[in-house]
């Protein structure tokens, strides 16, 4: 994985905090609080998505869902990250907040989450570490990519769609992949983008 903050890698079972820059889950505690209140699937802090676009992109999740069962891609729309970056957010929030079950901690939390703040217009992919032997630093920065068009012209759905679509279309190479007993590309947790 890489520190979310200084973007160093170190193994994440290894340590609990960056070798690097010292950041720590309860140092993030402090810069964030409480876990905010969050819907399945989308939660929009802005109120900026209009009803019929939420309810669009709750189908499009709850179709990866369906697709990936073990998995939940949940999606988070912020007007701004007081305390520290989108990045450094999505990560405390993967950590800290449940989205499939309790028991899915560690190797067993297969989940995505997308963090998009609007003000500092950056974007932010976190996977659960059940993740990271099957998708890569590359794969989440490629997400992000396809998204950053739609997210630089403030249409918030159409980059989601975007990054939810490529993630999707690569979880499904992994699932094939994995079925083969090849070995997908290096390992990766959390890779931010700006736009």
């Amino acid at each position: 994985m890489r520190c979310p903050s200084c973007r160093e890698p170190f193994a994440q079972a290894a340590v609990a905090q960056c070798p690097r820059c010292k950041l720590t889950l309860r140092r993030l505690d402090t810069r964030f609080g409480t876990v905010p209140r969050h819907s399945r699937f989308v939660t929009d802090r802005s109120a900026s998505l209009p009803l019929r676009d939420m309810r669009e992109l709750r189908s499009l999740l709850n179709l990866f869902h369906r697709k990936f069962p073990q998995s939940i891609f949940s999606v988070f729309v912020m007007p701004r990250i007081d305390g520290g970056t989108i990045a450094e957010f999505i990560f405390w929030l993967a950590n800290r907040a449940r989205f499939s079950s309790l028991g899915a901690t560690g190797g067993d939390n297969f989940d995505v989450l997308l963090g998009i703040d609007l003000r500092a217009r950056a974007a932010a992919l976190q996977i659960g570490y059940g993740l990271e032997n099957y998708l890569s630093e590359r794969d989440l920065e490629r997400a992000l990519a396809q998204s950053s068009a739609a997210l630089s012209a403030n249409d918030v759905p159409r980059g989601v769609r975007a990054c939810v679509e490529f993630m999707m279309e690569r979880m499904r190479e992994a699932a094939v992949a994995a079925e083969e007993h090849t070995t997908p590309s290096s390992s990766a947790t959390s890779s931010p983008s700006e736009w």
